[in-house]
């Protein structure tokens, strides 16, 4: 598998560099366009815990993305296949309905609304993701959406078979006779503001579960463009709840992008969250962190950009509820280039 999936990233990769001199979503004829991108990094890991410091460096392919979008009358189908370094999975297989006057409906696997840093890396200020709390954001998942749009407003509701991916890091868990999910979205948009607010519930049953019976979903967030100055903040709440273990879990971002020249600009990141858990009134575990983030982005081409970052963070607690292994801070130096196409 490793070598077919080093096959398809250079083919992805050879796509993007052939991409340099051609327009983004290249058009194969008048109904079928492709998109992706190609994204390789160097990266430095300093890790402090219990039993001392280690260090680790490493290279390689972050993620490859290539996808079709074809279209006919009010009917947008679009497929991706996607390289996460060690992989490859089918991304995105949907298709959505125009029914005119803002209503559209998609059904087929499709990303959630949930967060506010986005999944696709050329549309990132960062390499990596400020929430360090695993699988607390989802991402793709399989069912039923319809979105609509009113003037600088969109509202949205999804019925899908899972919010979280289960044992599927890029899907849904592929049935309904485990449980369910839900959600529902407001986003807001008139150039220099916008606004996402997104609540989800997911129901889980069966003996072979693995998540709590429910989880409850918030997530609000709120970007403002002045001039060349970006700002972002994001507050996330999740509730998961069985017949005795309760657990909590709250993160929050907040971001300042500066662009200083066309080519050039600089994103600065503070985030933190922490996980609460017990079981009938008695807590089992605890943790927090923190974590600061540089990331200067220098756009070489319309198509090539590098971004390299600088973090740290920091956990306390019962760290292993967050960090595995429970490691107590990590300092991390890395460079990315992105081709995009």
């Amino acid at each position: 598998m490793k070598k077919t999936t080093l096959k398809i990233t250079g083919l992805l990769l050879a796509t993007a560099v052939t991409a340099f001199t051609a327009r983004a979503d290249i058009a194969l004829t008048q109904n079928l366009s492709t998109y992706g991108y190609a994204a390789g990094f160097l990266e430095y890991n300093k890790i402090g815990g219990d039993n001392g410091a280690n260090s680790s460096t490493d290279t390689g392919l972050r993620a490859a993305k290539l996808g079709f979008a074809a279209n006919a009358d009010s009917l947008t189908a679009r497929v991706s296949l996607y390289d996460d370094g060690s992989k490859l999975y089918l991304l995105e297989v949907n298709g959505t309905y125009d029914l005119g006057e803002g209503l559209s409906v998609t059904g087929g696997r499709f990303q959630s609304w949930l967060g506010y840093e986005p999944f696709d890396i050329p549309k990132g200020n960062f390499i990596t993701n400020g929430n360090e709390i695993a699988g607390l954001i989802p991402n793709f998942h399989e069912g039923v959406r319809v979105d609509y749009a009113v003037g600088k407003s969109t509202f949205g509701v999804a019925f899908v078979d899972s919010i979280y991916n289960g044992v599927h890091p890029y899907s849904g868990d592929g049935s309904l006779n485990d449980g369910y999910g839900l959600e529902g979205h407001y986003g807001y948009d008139d150039g220099a503001l916008s606004l996402g607010a997104t609540f989800a519930y997911q129901n889980n049953h069966g003996a072979t579960r693995i998540y709590a019976h429910d989880i409850y979903d918030g997530d609000l967030w709120a970007q403002y463009i002045i001039k060349k100055t970006t700002v972002g903040a994001e507050v996330y709440w999740q509730h998961t709840e069985d017949q005795g273990p309760k657990g909590n879990a709250y993160y929050g971002l907040f971001m300042v992008k500066q662009q200083f020249t066309d080519p050039l600009a600089v994103a600065l990141r503070f985030t933190t969250g922490n996980v609460n858990q017990d079981n009938n009134g008695v807590t089992t575990g605890k943790a927090s962190y923190w974590k600061f983030s540089i990331a200067p982005t220098y756009a070489i081409t319309e198509n090539l950009g590098v971004t390299a970052e600088v973090h740290y963070t920091e956990y306390s607690g019962n760290r292993e509820v967050i960090a595995a292994g429970g490691k107590g801070s990590n300092t991390y130096l890395g460079i990315q280039a992105c081709f995009k196409f």
